[in-house]
């Protein structure tokens, strides 16, 4: 219990402001004016010791240290209230949280693109550490199913026995990859606890806050577990396309530092995420009486299950979309991948992005003519199929998107999915021409150079055999999206 005087506004120098109490597993926030004051609570877990005040001193110390590279703004300093040492920040509306605005709305394309950069840079600076992969990720394995063990009134004992199993086989599989992503300098001191409840939004931009600040060894992990938090939290709250969307600009900021071989580790990445969610509204459930403790129970019961399923991945896929400027080819594609194969969804390599790559220039920036050159396409197409060799080798499904006029381009696609042993689609979009070139001429700030004079060219394209699925793209890309999932031959689930 906390001393009663802190739900009084006079003692942290507001006198007669309310108070707002807010209480996590570990921690009290007082807001009162335009401030937040945090203390932690004297208690000692299996992984965080705040028994005495010199060790709240200590890990409050190292908390403001910590976040103020992630947001200088909102950590203001650490002093003593009541002989208590406590956390001064900035206070931001509720609805500043991300995790309030995934509950009272959709997270759209801008905002999720800006995650992924907030993420990126997060991880650029994140100090490298020489801890080996495996290590890390085995033991975080063995807290698990230890705290599971322990708790058979939450946890059953069988499905313990199988997350077990199935953690096992996923670390013996991937102990070569952990340990050389850690040689290539991608196990870092990281945030640490990349969740909604930790990111604000502030002008359209967000922010890092609240980053593991009481124990150097569970932030010092692999950057893609650390990406992982957030995209299991948009996953779980419904928000698919969202955690697509992050995952696959991630991916393409990170170029020269994710091979995709990574990939393969995602599973076991986002179990062990959904395992650490479950043991804490475990012990949260401990804390309350037995009936008051039936909701967090069965969330408890929730994380833990989805612990499981994550570590059994729906098999990888590859759908090519084709089609001639215009037919909606990147929106149907970015609106379908979140649906392909396992959590979060297929990776998405476009044409435009990866000729903008080549050339050198921004997304947005126009290419000259000779980028559009048949030599210039062929290493466009080249690059595609890369990426893709390299996300289907990991387990991970693709989709991509390129006009695949051409027969050789289309027979490649198909060639690259038999290499794989993995389910092929391609589906071919078509539509008026006078739709195809109102659409091109109303693109703004699109990685797409294409004009009105492209399309006319490209309509006098000689196909040759096409024995893709053809798909009507002159409606709304719902109306595209609904009727390309009827047609690929393996389920595509996801948000319309």
């Amino acid at each position: 219990m906390f001393d009663t005087s802190f739900l009084k506004g006079e003692t942290w120098g507001f006198p007669g402001q309310a108070v707002e109490h807010v209480e996590t597993h570990a921690a009290h926030v007082f807001l009162v004016d335009g401030r937040a004051f945090k203390i932690k609570k004297p208690v000692k877990l299996p992984y965080l010791d705040f028994s005495d005040r010199a060790k709240r001193k200590e890990v409050l110390d190292a908390e403001l240290a910590i976040n103020r590279v992630f947001a200088p703004d909102l950590y203001l300093g650490v002093e003593e209230v009541r002989r208590e040492p406590v956390l001064v920040m900035r206070r931001f509306p509720a609805h500043s949280l991300l995790a309030w605005q995934m509950a009272h709305g959709e997270i759209g394309a801008q905002l999720a693109r800006r995650l992924a950069a907030m993420a990126a840079k997060a991880h650029a600076v994140a100090p490298r550490r020489e801890t080996r992969g495996s290590d890390i990720m085995s033991g975080l394995a063995a807290q698990l199913a230890n705290a599971f063990t322990d708790s058979p009134d939450i946890f059953h004992p069988a499905e313990t026995l199988e997350y077990h199993g199935l953690c096992q086989s996923s670390l013996k599989q991937h102990k070569a990859l952990l340990n050389e992503r850690s040689e290539r300098g991608l196990v870092r001191r990281c945030h640490g606890d990349m969740h909604s409840g930790n990111i604000i939004v502030e002008e359209g931009e967000p922010k890092l806050f609240d980053a593991i600040e009481f124990s150097e060894k569970i932030a010092t992990i692999d950057v893609l577990y650390d990406l992982a938090f957030l995209l299991m939290d948009l996953w779980t709250h419904g928000e698919r396309t969202a955690a697509n969307l992050v995952f696959n600009q991630y991916l393409h900021l990170r170029r020269a530092e994710e091979d995709l071989s990574g990939l393969a580790l995602l599973p076991l990445f986002l179990s062990t995420r959904a395992g650490v969610r479950a043991l804490v509204t475990a012990d949260l459930a401990h804390e309350l009486a037995l009936k008051n403790s039936m909701k967090e129970r069965g969330q408890a019961l929730d994380w833990f299950r989805a612990t499981i399923a994550y570590l059994k991945p729906r098999p990888p896929v590859l759908v090519c979309i084709g089609g001639l400027s215009g037919t909606g080819k990147s929106t149907l594609a970015a609106r379908l991948a979140s649906g392909l194969g396992s959590a979060p969804g297929a990776l998405h390599a476009r044409s435009d992005v990866e000729r903008k790559v080549l050339g050198g220039v921004a997304e947005t920036e126009r290419l000259p003519e000779k980028s559009y050159s048949r030599q210039a396409s062929f290493a466009v197409y080249e690059a595609c199929f890369s990426r893709a060799e390299r996300a289907l080798a990991a387990g991970h499904a693709v989709i991509l998107d390129a006009v695949f006029a051409q027969e050789e381009e289309r027979r490649a696609a198909a060639e690259l999915a038999r290499r794989h042993a993995v389910r092929f689609a391609g589906i071919w979009l078509e539509a008026p021409a006078d739709v195809l070139k109102s659409r091109v001429n109303a693109r703004r700030g699109d990685a797409s150079d294409a004009t009105p004079e492209v399309v006319e060219r490209q309509l006098r394209y000689d196909l040759g055999a096409l024995d893709w699925s053809r798909a009507d793209a002159s409606g709304t890309p719902g109306q595209v999206l609904s009727r390309v999932r009827k047609m690929l031959p393996f389920p595509a689930a996801g948000p319309a």
